[in-house]
């Protein structure tokens, strides 16, 4: 048993929300000087070289990184940096600022070790978390996750790709990569124009113009069904930009729960964590399938809370990974303890790097055809991550 796990009975004592906020004015704090973030990496770092990966020209130590939705406004990425993660991913942030849901929007499930999330996007808006990130430089890449404002309303395409360009624009030269949240669950009920895949072709087309403009992943709601995935990779084929593909979770809780239905009906918004494992493990095994490996990689999330979890989806076709509820169960020292267990797994298994595991379980023949555009990634030149 942890440190985290005697503490953790105290904490779920406070409100979910006040709790995170808590701690990440904490982690703040601690990551603003320079003998905290020494002190957080002694304690928490891992570094082995055979978990280095490489992805869209970005340098990762390590596969495992944080999700976006830990620290929305980047309030806090130099103590989390110093955690051990590969890469640290904030937001979601939308071109203006958002108050997000009313409260309580952020509820624990422990019987599931699971979250149900309805924060509605509050967010500082993208001026302002690009100036706070670009003050406070972290050592591994920086990625930032983009959304539509959340008016309560669904909004035109049009509407909707010219605020997700002005929010790009923001992190132009700041950002080393950026996600653009296409179907957030938590807006406007998951109401999205980028269910077509005709819209997402038309806002690639207009971050085309958008100068400096670092890789870009797109999130989307998962789905296996061929026919959608096949449309939506023909829609993002002209163009090289998009380095890969990250997957939200369906509005909802339709889930097999050990928390009793009376307490978790009445929640509003999505649950996150070990129920929805099986579903997203099985869209990063269909999209493996099909993507042109060259060019698109996949960050594989949800239900993530040990090393076996990590390894069952790299093997299934995902090349990065990301962490959310999984620290709110088992605590920050989640992401050393998953590192050091993937270094095991791969010397279990018998392989000299990450990298030659992805997609052991999920092997294709389609997926290795080559796309009409774009250079294959490897051949494209490394680019450092911000620092």
């Amino acid at each position: 048993m942890t440190p985290y796990h005697l503490l953790r009975p105290l904490l779920f004592r406070f409100d979910a929300e006040r709790a995170h906020g808590a701690a990440l004015a904490a982690a703040s704090a601690v990551g603003a000087v320079a003998l905290g973030r020494a002190a957080l990496r002694s304690i928490y770092g891992f570094e082995d070289e055979r978990l280095a990966t490489e992805v869209a020209g970005l340098r990762f130590p390590n596969p495992l990184g944080l999700a976006a939705g830990l620290d929305k406004n980047g309030r806090a990425v130099q103590a989390l940096s110093c955690l051990g993660p590969g890469h640290v991913e904030i937001g979601s942030v939308s071109a203006r600022p958002s108050r997000g849901n009313p409260r309580p929007r952020l509820f624990r499930l422990p019987a599931d070790e699971a979250i149900v999330v309805n924060y509605g996007v509050p967010n500082d808006g993208a001026d302002a978390v690009a100036r706070r990130v670009s003050a406070r430089p972290v050592p591994v890449p920086l990625g930032v996750n983009l959304v539509e404002t959340n008016s309560g309303r669904p909004a035109p395409a049009d509407e909707v790709i010219a605020e997700l360009a002005e929010a790009a624009r923001a992190f132009a030269g700041t950002a080393d990569y950026l996600t653009l949240n296409l179907n957030c669950p938590n807006t406007t009920a998951g109401a999205s124009p980028f269910d077509d895949p005709a819209a997402v072709a038309a806002l690639l087309a207009e971050l085309a113009a958008v100068d400096g403009l670092p890789p870009v992943f797109l999130k989307i709601t998962a789905r296996t069904d061929p026919p959608f995935i096949e449309a939506f990779l023909e829609a993002v084929d002209p163009f090289p930009r998009v380095a890969g593909f990250v997957f939200n979770l369906p509005p909802g809780k339709e889930y097999a729960l050990r928390t009793p239905a009376a307490v978790v009906d009445p929640l509003p918004g999505t649950l996150c964590g070990p129920p929805a494992r099986g579903l997203l493990d099985e869209t990063v095994r269909a999209w493996y399938g099909r993507i042109d490996r060259r060019r698109h990689r996949i960050i594989g999330s949800g239900g993530i809370a040990s090393a076996g979890d990590a390894w069952r989806k790299i093997r299934l076709g995902a090349s990065l990974l990301q962490l959310y509820t999984g620290l709110v169960y088992h605590g920050p020292g989640l992401v050393r303890r998953i590192n050091r267990g993937l270094v095991r797994l791969l010397e279990a298994d018998g392989l000299a790097h990450v990298g030659e595991a992805v997609g052991l379980d999920s092997a294709s023949s389609r997926g290795r055809r080559t796309r009409s555009s774009g250079a294959p990634r490897s051949a494209r030149p490394l680019a450092p991550a911000r620092r």
